[in-house]
């Protein structure tokens, strides 16, 4: 939780529309998985135990790495913080799935969850633009640097 704290703060000032985006991603897993959750011990559940049984899951908090680290690769251009999430993430992923009785249950909330929920928050309408948006955009890319005006055509070689 307070890496989870600590990357939505750091983007809230970094840039907004990562922050919405990961603010949505990890409410938008956390539902799905809760209702995986549901699905798999059977109804009727109680609210108490079944969010305290979701949480205890180790996939949760893999989760919760993997969108963090959809987000600061989307907002750094820099290789090292890239690799070192991208490992983080990984290596939480993997450390999940291999300490749970269940894999395959895990797997929805530690990979699946969390990288449908990435793909369907970048296919949100933005509000409050009105910009069209590129096919790739669901996943992060590197940022470009500066404007179209600013960029320098290279010269034809030859």
């Amino acid at each position: 939780m307070p890496l989870a704290v600590l990357s939505l703060l750091w983007l809230a000032r970094r840039d907004q529309r990562l922050y919405v985006r990961l603010a949505t991603a990890l409410l938008l897993s956390g539902a799905v998985g809760l209702g995986a959750t549901a699905m798999v011990r059977g109804w009727p559940v109680h609210e108490t135990s079944l969010i305290r049984d979701y949480l205890a899951l180790p996939g949760v908090h893999a989760g919760w790495y993997v969108l963090m680290a959809f987000a600061v690769v989307a907002a750094t251009t820099k290789t090292g913080p890239r690799i070192g999430v991208t490992f983080i993430a990984l290596f939480a992923v993997v450390t999940a799935l291999c300490t749970t009785e269940h894999p395959m249950v895990d797997l929805l909330p530690a990979a699946v969850g969390p990288l449908l929920a990435w793909y369907a928050t970048g296919r949100l309408p933005r509000w409050g633009k009105r910009q069209s948006r590129a096919a790739g955009d669901a996943f992060p890319v590197v940022p470009q640097a500066g404007t179209a005006s600013e960029r320098v055509p290279l010269r034809q070689a030859g």
